[in-house]
C-alpha cells in the first residue's frame, strides 16, 4: 500500500531556489512507495496552514522541503501525530539533514526517501517554542536575527554577518536544574543541542543524541582575544564543548535566566524571548525519516 506523501517546498530557502523542484521530485520518487502531492509556499505563514491542512488530510508522509527553519516549522505542527517527516535539504547549512546523512544533492535525496528508515527523536522545547536540532542565547542567536534579514544567504552571507559583529559584547546568565543553580556567570553564548550541528558539518556538540531522552547546554563563556584560534580549532574538530572556555550539562529540564529580553534562536529562527527561558524535552515525540 502506498503511503500518502505531501511535499511542501519553500521556494526561497537557503541559497538554493529550485525553480523545477516539483519536476526533480516526481522524476526520481519511489511512485510505488508514495502517492505524492507538491506545495509550494507564497509566503512564510502558508508553512503553518499546507502542514495542517495536510494533518486533516491525514497523510502519512509530510516532506519538508527548504532549510531547518522550514523543517522546524513543519516538525512543530505533527509532534506526536504519528505523521511522518521527510526532508529534501535545500536550505544554507542542512544542520538537521546533514546529521541524519540525508544527501544534500536534491535527486539524491528525494530518491533517498524510499531507503529510508521511520525513526523516533525528541523534541526540546523553549518556552513552548519547538526545537529539534539546535537553539541558542548569546551570540548565535543575535546572529541568527541579523541572518534574517540577510540578503546574502549561504555559508558566505552567514560568515560575513560573523565578521561584521566582533564588537558582540557577552551577557551574565544563570542557569538552574531542578530548582538548583548550577551555573552563573559572563557567557559569549549558550547552545542548546538536540543533534549535533548548526550546519555545513560545524558540530556544536559531536556526541548529542536526538533519540536518548536528553539534550545538551554548551556554555563558551566570556573569551580573551589570544582564545580565539583555539576555539576556532576546537570548533572545526566538532570539539567546541571541550575547550576550556567551554562548560557542558546534560539533562531533560534546565531554566536560563538572563539580564534582559532578547533574540533566542530555534533551529535557526530567530524569537524574542524574556529574561527566564524554560527548556524542556519530549522524549521520542517525533517519527523522522533518516538515512543514518
Amino acid at each position: 500500500m502506498k503511503l500518502k506523501a505531501v511535499v511542501i517546498f519553500n521556494p526561497f530557502s537557503g541559497k538554493n531556489k529550485t525553480s523545477n523542484l516539483n519536476e526533480l521530485i516526481f522524476k526520481n520518487i519511489d511512485s510505488e512507495k508514495f502517492d505524492v502531492q507538491v506545495w509550494p509556499t507564497e509566503k512564510a505563514d502558508d508553512l503553518i496552514l499546507l502542514t495542517e491542512t495536510a494533518i486533516k488530510n491525514k497523510v502519512d508522509v509530510i516532506i519538508a522541503a527548504g532549510g531547518d527553519g522550514t523543517i522546524n516549522q513543519i516538525a512543530s505542527r505533527i509532534v506526536n501525530t504519528g505523521i511522518l517527516l521527510g526532508i529534501i535539504p535545500l536550505g544554507s547549512g542542512n544542520g538537521f539533514a546533514r546529521h541524519f546523512k540525508i544527501p544534500i544533492n536534491t535527486e539524491k535525496a528525494i530518491q533517498s526517501l524510499a531507503l529510508a528508515k521511520p525513526k523516533l527523536i525528541d523534541t526540546v522545547w523553549l518556552n513552548r517554542h519547538c526545537m529539534v536540532n539546535i537553539g541558542g542565547i548569546g551570540f548565535d542567536a543575535h546572529i541568527s536575527a541579523l541572518f534574517a534579514n540577510n540578503k546574502k544567504r549561504g555559508l558566505i552571507g552567514y560568515i560575513k554577518t560573523i565578521l561584521n559583529q566582533t564588537n558582540y559584547k557577552s551577557q551574565v546568565y544563570t542557569i538552574y536544574q531542578f530548582d538548583k543553580m548550577i551555573w552563573t556567570g559572563n557567557a559569549f553564548m549558550i547552545s542548546i543541542a538536540n543533534a549535533t550541528q548548526w550546519g555545513n558539518n560545524v558540530k556544536v556538540h559531536a556526541g548529542a543524541m536526538p533519540d536518548d531522552g536528553l539534550f545538551n547546554i554548551v556554555i563558551v563563556k566570556k573569551f580573551s582575544t589570544l582564545s580565539v584560534p583555539f576555539l576556532m580549532k576546537n570548533l572545526l574538530e566538532g570539539r567546541l564543548h571541550q575547550n576550556r572556555n567551554s562548560v557542558t550539562f546534560t539533562g531533560t529540564d534546565f531554566v536560563i535566566k538572563r539580564e534582559t529580553d532578547g533574540p533566542v534562536h530555534v533551529d535557526g529562527e530567530p524569537i524574542w524571548l524574556g529574561k527566564e527561558i524554560n527548556v524542556n524535552i519530549e522524549p521520542l515525540s517525533l517519527n523522522i525519516l533518516s538515512n543514518e
